[in-house]
């Protein structure tokens, strides 16, 4: 072989190795554009949703918006609900098997725990409406581990009967945020209904410091409804009892309507003013001071107590599942078991 044609073979075989100029910025491109792609799919945080009393429309409704982002919930049964045929057997299996939500008990006359056992001791609670409620979920073949008191009322005595036959309970906080379930199997949640208003830019405050926090957000409500079930309007003047809008008020349909005078504005407690009348543009509420939280030109809205309108839900979806994943409460335990987690 001539040392001219062992020459060329050997620059040959050195070229592949050296990188040129104008490849560099290629390569390092291709790094930049892959990273955040992959931390982008690493939300940090959770929203844990829960829903009170039972309703068709969990299943037919609720279920199928949190299904598009991706979403679950949590949903708290009254057994009396499923006697009236408010909800069915088969919309919570398919809640619970088809839209993977966890079914807890509300018990099972959702009656006021504490005024319960004043009146007929702790023992005839804990088997009428604790145990009874669990027993007829289960066999409905639903798997039951949460507990929600009615109107969240309960009291140390209360605590510690049910610490033994459930996983979870609830414990109603102003802004619920969490790592996890407490030592005392308590698990705050703060609620969202019209009753107790949050608008839609402190819901998306609240996502942005649990997912920054690393920690659990929990709320809680009871129905979704269209927004043509709720009026809104703009205030033209206001008294300690009365609103005034700028045309007339037509109430919606409901038995429980209450005001919200301000919807860029979370109320103090207690959160909502029931509505007595509404008479041409003129709003008359339940008891005062309607001029501490609201001025003209604010804008106000009126609807059913225990429910959420549709467009906020759907706005606290969208934000949340952008940032955070959902869990039902039953994940919550197991999400702790699996990181070591200690309750709080």
């Amino acid at each position: 072989m001539k040392p001219g044609n062992a020459i060329f073979r050997i620059r040959i075989l050195a070229r592949p190795r050296i990188l040129r100029p104008s490849a560099v910025p290629l390569f390092l491109m291709w790094v930049i554009l892959l990273s955040p792609l992959t931390h982008a799919a690493e939300k940090k945080g959770g929203l844990v949703l829960q829903f009170d009393d039972g309703w068709s429309s969990w299943a037919t409704f609720i279920a199928p918006e949190l299904e598009k982002v991706g979403g679950k919930a949590t949903g708290f049964i009254n057994n009396q609900n499923i006697a009236n045929g408010r909800i069915t057997a088969k919309d919570l299996r398919t809640l619970q098997n088809t839209y993977h939500w966890e079914i807890g008990t509300h018990t099972w006359h959702h009656l006021n725990a504490p005024g319960a056992i004043r009146k007929n001791g702790m023992a005839p609670w804990l088997a009428e409406e604790l145990i009874k409620s669990i027993t007829e979920l289960r066999a409905l073949g639903l798997t039951v581990n949460a507990l929600a008191f009615p109107f969240n009322a309960y009291n140390a005595e209360l605590v510690q009967a049910v610490q033994p036959l459930v996983e979870s309970y609830r414990r109603p906080e102003p802004l619920a945020i969490a790592d996890t379930i407490a030592a005392d199997k308590s698990v705050p949640a703060t609620a969202i209904d019209m009753a107790h208003y949050v608008p839609p830019a402190l819901l998306k405050k609240w996502v942005d410091l649990a997912a920054s926090k690393d920690s659990l957000l929990f709320l809680y409500g009871h129905r979704v409804l269209p927004d043509s079930s709720f009026v809104t309007g703009r205030v033209v003047s206001v008294t300690t009892t009365t609103l005034t809008a700028d045309q007339p008020v037509i109430l919606p349909e409901g038995s429980s309507l209450v005001l919200v005078p301000d919807i860029s504005r979370r109320p103090p407690p207690p959160h909502y003013f029931q509505v007595i009348s509404a008479t041409n543009a003129t709003i008359t509420v339940d008891h005062p001071d309607l001029t501490k939280l609201t001025s003209p030109g604010a804008i106000f809205m009126i609807g059913e107590a225990y429910s959420t309108r549709l467009s906020d839900f759907r706005t606290l979806l969208e934000y949340a599942a952008a940032r955070v994943p959902f869990y039902t409460l039953h994940e919550v335990a197991g999400r702790n078991q699996k990181t070591g987690v200690r309750s709080q």
